[in-house]
C-alpha cells in the first residue's frame, strides 16, 4: 500500500473532525507513504530533547493538535471465503484513527510498534477507501519523548496480508548452542501443528513444537554470522526463516555470548534521514549498517524504540549486536521533578509509577518482543529509555522473562537492578567508571556500607548504555574509556551517543544545502542543536569523530617496538582469528617512502597475541617512521578487498631538530633605513610594535599575534553557565588587547616584549618575541616565550600564534600527523607522515560552527598559491590550523552555511590545546588533557618567495579526502 496517497491538513483535531473522510478528493494534495508531512510542505519540524512541546497534563494534549488525512483507494479480488484479511501499519506517528468503507476499524498506539488490524469483514470487492486520520499529539505521546524531532505521518509500510486458514500463525524460534559440545538444539513453535524442512540442517519432515538436537553447528556471532535457512510449512502457508545458533547469559558477572564474554562496540542509532527523517528505506539502513562495518562498531543499541526491520535484518546477515529497546521514554517529566534527581528518578506524576498506565508499559514491551523475537542478532531487551521508575517498568521485565528466557534484559535507569539482569548507566565519570571496574561500587554513593543490592549489584557487567557524547567537534576521550575496558572484566563497552547528526536537510536559494535543528522552524520550546550529536553527518559522511571511534575499538591492536625492530599484534575478536587479515609494514624517512613489504604474522586466535619481528630495514636519513596495517584480505560485503582495520606506528630517529647558532659576526644587521619599518634581512617589521609584517616578499595580511581563543566546541558550551566556554569569556579571551612593552633591535635580532591582556582584568599573559636570522638565506627564526602574570581564573582553549596571509595561499603540504584533526583526547586515528589538501579540504563542516581542523606533531608546513610558497619548520612541538575564515567569524556562524571565505588565510601555529571531552553530555576532560595557564615556548623557522618553489613529489604525499 505504499505510494501516492490523497492528503488534507488541519492545524487542529477539532477542524479535522469538522470535515468528512468520504467524497471527492479533488482539492485534496498527494502525499508519499512512507513518509512525514511535515517534510512534504505540511506544518513545521519541531525538536526537544526533553521538554514537552506542550504544557504538562497527563493524559491531556493542546487543542492546537495538527492532524493529517490519509486516503487511499484501492482494488481488491480476494476470496471473499476462507482467509483472514489482515491491515498493517508498520509505524503512524502519533495516533491513527483508521476507517475502510466508512467503518471505523481501530486506532494505532505506538508509534514505532507494529499494529494489525483484521479487515476481513469490511472488504468489498473492487474499489474500495482506506482512511487514516493522524494526530501528531496524543496521550501516547507522554510516554514517546525520545530526543528527536517530533515528525508525525504514516513514516512505515502500510500493508494487506492474506492470513489463510490453517495459517502457521505465531512463529517462535528458539536456537540454542552449547559452546562445550558444540552442539546446537532447536525448537520452533508455531500456533498451528506445521513440519520443518532444511538441507542445511538435514531436517526432513520434522514436526514443529518439538525440540531437535544437532551434534555439531556453526554458531551465530557478530563476528561470524552462520545463518541457516528452515522452512515452516502448513498444508495452506510458507514461511522461510533465517536461524543462528547462539546462547547468551550473565553468568560469572560477565555478559556472554556462546560461553564467551563479548566487548560491545556499540553505537546508538536513531532511525533518520536527512530530507526523510524515519521513513528510511532499505538501502538508507544498508548505508548505514556498511558504515558501522568499515569503523569497527560491533553493536547497536536501537534508541529508543524497536527500529524499522530491514535493521534488524541486516544486522543478523552481516553480523552486529544489538539491545533492541521499547518505545518508550517520560523524560519530560524529570524537570516536573523538585528535587530534579536524575540519578535516582521518581519524577513527579511520571507514568512509570502509575498503575493507570501499566498495560500501556506492558502492551509496548509486549508487541516489540513479539515482533522481534526471531532475530539472532538481539542480545539483550531494554525496556525504554530515561523513564524513570515504577512498577510499571517491572511489571515489562516480568512479561518478557515469562515470554522469552533466552536474553537478558537492560534498562540503564534501574540504578538498584531490580528488575534488570545488565547494570548501566550513561555517561559515567572516568573515576566512577574505574570504581565500578574494581566491583566497589554503592547504589547509594553517600553510604559508608554496604548493602545486599550493592553486593547483588556487583556481580551484573556493566554496560555503558550511552557515552562519549559525539555533538559537534568530538567525543573525547574514547581511549581513557577504552583503558577502563581493558583493565575491568566488568566493563563490556557500551554505546556512543549517537550515530547520525539528525540535522533536517533545507536548500537555501543559491542551491547549497544547509541542515536544521531545534529553532530553526520558530519553535517556541527547543533544544538546539543537541540534535546535531553523531558520529557522522546529517548525509552520512564520517565525522573525525567516527575515525577516532575506529583507531581506538578496532578490533587489532597493533604496537610497534619503539626500537622499530619488532611489532605485538593483539586480536580483540571475541571470536573469529586473524585469517582473513593481511598485515603490511612500511617504513618512511622524514615522511618520504623507503620500503614496504607483508609482514608475515603466524595464526592467531580470538584473544591470542603474537609478537614478530620487522624486517631489516633499509638505510636513510632522518625521522624513521615505521607503520604497520592490518587489512582485509578479500572483499565483504560492507568494504572491498584491502580495506584497512587497524594501523599501529612508532618514530625514532632526530625528530625535530634546532639548527645552531649563527656566529655573531656573520649576522646580516638590522636595516633601519625604511622609516617606519624594521628589516631584518628579508623580513620587515613594524618599528613601532616590533610586528612582522612582511616575509620574502610576502606581505602577512594580519602580522602574528598569541591567540588564546577559540570557537566554542559543543562540547565547551556543555550546559550554559558550567560551560568551558563562559568562563572563557568572563575571563575577556574572546577580546585580548596586545600592546607592545618593549622593541629592541640589534644586529641580525629583534626583540618584542608584548602584554597580552583581557580587557577590564588585571591577568594576562606576558610575550617575547626573538627574531632571528639562521644560516640559511632567507631564513627567519622565532623563539618565543608566552609567560602568565596574575590570578588567572580560567583554562585556556588554546595557546598560539595567529597571523594570516592572503586568501590565495590555498593549498596546505605538511609533514606532520594527519590526515585528520588531532587534539589532546582525539588523536588515535591520525598517523605522522607527508599530507596534502586545500585550505577548504582541512575544514571539518560541523553542521554548528565550531573549533575544528586541527593537525598535530608539525614538522614542517608548506602554504603555497599559484606563485608563492610560505613555509614553517617546527624546532619545537606545536600543530597548526589554516582556514578560510576567523576565529571570531566561526563563533558567531549559526550554521555551516554561514561561513563565507574571505580575503585571508588564517593561520594558527597551535603550542597547545585544550581537550574536547564530551561535556555537552558526559565527563570534561581528564586533568592530563586539560590547559591551564602556563609558561610555553615555540621555537620555529620561517622562509617565503614570490617566486615558485617546488612542490612535493606526489608520490610522496598522501592526499587527505574532503
Amino acid at each position: 500500500m505504499d505510494g501516492t496517497w490523497k492528503f488534507r491538513y488541519s492545524s487542529t483535531a477539532a477542524q479535522a473532525a469538522r470535515q468528512e473522510l468520504s467524497g471527492p478528493v479533488d482539492q485534496w494534495a498527494d502525499i508519499q507513504v512512507p513518509g512525514h508531512w511535515q517534510l512534504q510542505g505540511f506544518g513545521s519540524p519541531w525538536y526537544t530533547n526533553t521538554t514537552y512541546p506542550f504544557p504538562v497534563d497527563p493524559p491531556r494534549v493542546p487543542s492546537s493538535n495538527p492532524t493529517g488525512d490519509y486516503l487511499r483507494d484501492f482494488d481488491w479480488n480476494g476470496s471473499p471465503s476462507g482467509s483472514r484479511w489482515v491491515l498493517r501499519f508498520e509505524g503512524i506517528e502519533s495516533i491513527g484513527r483508521v476507517w475502510l468503507n466508512g467503518t471505523p476499524i481501530g486506532v494505532t498506539r505506538g508509534s514505532r510498534l507494529e499494529q494489525d488490524f483484521d479487515i476481513t469483514e469490511h472488504l468489498l470487492q473492487g474499489l474500495n477507501r482506506l482512511a487514516v486520520r493522524v494526530h501528531q499529539w496524543s496521550a501516547q505521546t507522554y510516554v514517546e519523548d525520545q530526543d528527536m524531532w517530533w515528525l508525525p505521518g504514516i513514516f512505515r509500510s502500510v500493508s494487506i496480508l492474506e492470513r489463510p486458514e490453517g495459517e502457521i500463525g505465531d512463529l517462535f524460534v528458539k536456537a540454542d548452542f552449547d559452546a562445550a559440545t558444540g552442539s546446537g538444539t532447536l525448537r520452533i513453535d508455531t500456533t498451528a501443528p506445521a513440519t520443518l524442512e532444511s538441507l542445511e540442517l538435514g531436517i526432513a519432515g520434522a514436526s514443529a513444537n518439538e525440540t531437535l538436537t544437532f551434534g555439531s553447528v556453526e554458531p551465530w556471532t557478530a563476528e561470524t554470522p552462520r545463518l541457516y535457512s528452515v522452512t515452516v510449512a502448513t498444508g495452506t502457508e510458507t514461511r522461510t526463516v533465517r536461524v543462528g545458533f547462539r546462547r547468551v547469559e550473565v553468568t560469572g558477572g560477565q555478559l556472554r555470548v556462546n560461553g564467551r564474554a563479548i566487548m560491545l562496540r556499540g553505537v546508538n542509532h536513531h532511525d533518520f534521514h536527512p530530507e526523510r527523517g524515519r521513513a528510511l528505506t532499505k538501502e538508507d539502513i544498508e548505508a548505514d549498517i556498511r558504515t558501522m562495518k568499515q569503523h569497527n562498531a560491533n553493536a547497536v543499541r536501537t534508541a529508543h524504540y524497536p527500529p524499522s526491520p530491514h535493521l534488524l535484518d541486516l544486522c543478523d546477515e552481516h553480523g552486529l549486536w544489538v539491545v533492541d529497546e521499547c518505545d518508550l521514554e517520560t523524560h519530560g517529566f524529570f524537570s516536573q521533578d523538585p528535587a530534579n534527581d536524575y540519578i535516582d528518578p521518581r519524577w513527579t506524576s511520571n507514568p512509570s509509577a502509575d498503575p493507570a498506565w501499566r498495560d500501556v508499559y506492558v502492551d509496548r514491551m509486549r508487541r516489540m518482543v513479539e515482533r522481534d523475537k526471531n532475530h539472532p542478532s538481539i542480545i539483550m531487551w531494554s525496556l525504554g529509555n530515561e523513564a524513570g521508575t515504577g512498577d510499571n517498568l517491572a511489571a515489562m521485565a516480568h512479561w518478557t522473562r515469562l515470554r522469552d528466557e533466552t536474553r537478558p534484559i537492560h534498562y540503564s535507569h534501574d540504578v538498584a537492578c531490580e528488575y534488570v539482569d545488565v547494570y548501566g548507566e550513561m555517561y559515567t565519570p572516568f573515576d566512577r567508571m574505574d570504581e565500578i571496574g574494581r566491583r566497589a561500587d554503592r547504589i547509594n554513593p553517600s553510604s559508608e556500607a554496604d548493602s545486599l543490592q550493592d553486593i547483588a549489584r556487583r556481580e551484573l557487567p556493566f554496560i555503558l548504555t550511552e557515552y562519549g557524547h559525539a555533538m559537534g567537534n568530538g567525543p573525547g576521550g574514547l581511549l581513557d574509556y577504552r583503558e577502563l575496558f581493558d583493565k575491568y572484566d566488568r566493563c563490556q563497552g557500551g554505546f556512543v551517543w549517537e550515530w547520525r547528526d539528525q540535522g533536517l536537510a533545507r536548500q537555501l536559494p543559491d542551491g547549497r544545502t544547509s541542515y536544521t535543528y531545534g529553532g530553526d522552524y520558530g519553535e517556541p520550546v527547543h533544544d538546539g542543536t543537541f540534535a546535531i550529536d553523531g558520529l557522522v553527518f546529517p548525509d552520512g559522511t564520517p565525522s573525525p569523530g567516527l575515525l577516532e571511534f575506529k583507531s581506538v575499538f578496532a578490533p587489532i591492536r597493533i604496537v610497534v617496538d619503539t626500537d622499530c625492530n619488532a611489532v605485538t599484534v593483539r586480536n580483540l575478536r571475541d571470536f573469529a582469528s586473524l585469517d582473513d587479515v593481511e598485515f603490511r609494514w612500511s617504513v618512511a624517512f622524514d615522511g618520504v617512502q623507503g620500503a614496504e613489504g607483508i609482514l608475515e604474522i603466524p595464526p592467531i586466535a580470538a584473544g591470542g597475541t603474537s609478537k614478530v619481528g620487522i624486517p631489516a630495514l633499509p638505510d636513510g636519513q632522518g625521522e624513521v617512521t615505521v607503520t604497520v596495517t592490518a587489512s582485509s584480505k578479500e572483499p565483504a560485503w560492507w568494504a572491498g578487498a584491502g580495506h584497512e582495520i587497524a594501523f599501529g606506528q612508532a618514530i625514532y630517529g632526530p625528530g625535530l631538530r634546532r639548527r645552531a647558532a649563527v656566529p655573531a659576526d656573520d649576522l646580516v644587521p638590522v636595516d633601519n633605513s625604511t622609516g617606519a619599518l624594521l628589516q631584518l634581512g628579508q623580513a620587515s617589521f613594524d618599528r613601532d610594535t616590533g610586528e612582522l609584517i612582511a616575509l620574502g616578499g610576502i606581505a602577512l595580511s594580519t602580522p602574528p599575534k598569541l591567540d588564546l581563543w577559540r570557537a566554542p566546541t559543543s562540547n565547551d558550551l556543555a550546559f550554559g553557565e558550567a560551560s568551558f566556554a563562559e568562563q572563557w569569556r568572563r575571563a575577556g579571551l574572546h577580546a585580548l588587547d596586545h600592546t607592545p612593552l618593549e622593541v629592541e633591535h640589534s644586529p641580525g635580532r629583534v626583540r618584542v616584549l608584548t602584554r597580552v591582556a583581557p580587557l577590564g582584568h588585571s591577568f594576562g599573559v606576558h610575550v617575547e618575541w626573538i627574531w632571528s636570522l639562521t644560516e640559511t638565506a632567507g631564513e627567519l627564526r622565532l623563539e618565543l616565550r608566552a609567560t602568565p602574570y596574575g590570578a588567572w581564573t580560567s583554562s585556556w582553549p588554546r595557546i598560539g600564534v595567529r597571523f594570516a596571509l592572503p586568501a590565495s595561499f590555498d593549498q596546505a603540504d605538511w609533514y606532520g600527523y594527519g590526515p585528520g584533526e588531532r587534539y589532546p583526547d582525539t588523536y588515535s586515528a591520525t598517523r605522522l607522515a607527508r599530507w596534502s589538501a586545500t585550505v577548504d579540504e582541512l575544514q571539518t563542516p560541523y553542521v554548528s560552527p565550531q573549533e575544528n581542523g586541527a593537525r598535530g606533531g608539525l614538522r614542517h608546513l608548506a602554504l603555497t598559491s599559484e606563485a608563492s610558497r610560505f613555509e614553517v619548520a617546527a624546532e619545537s612541538a606545536f600543530g597548526f590550523t589554516a582556514r578560510p575564515w576567523t576565529p571570531e567569524e566561526l563563533t558567531a556562524a549559526q550554521h555551516n552555511t554561514d561561513l563565507v571565505p574571505g580575503a585571508e588565510t588564517v593561520v594558527t601555529l597551535d603550542i597547545a590545546l585544550d581537550g574536547i571531552g564530551s561535556a555537552a553530555c558526559g565527563p570534561s576532560p581528564l586533568p592530563k588533557d586539560r590547559l591551564f595557564p602556563q609558561t610555553v615556548e615555540l621555537h620555529a623557522l620561517f622562509r617565503a618567495g614570490s617566486a615558485p618553489l617546488p612542490k612535493t613529489n606526489p608520490k610522496d604525499v598522501e592526499k587527505e579526502q574532503p
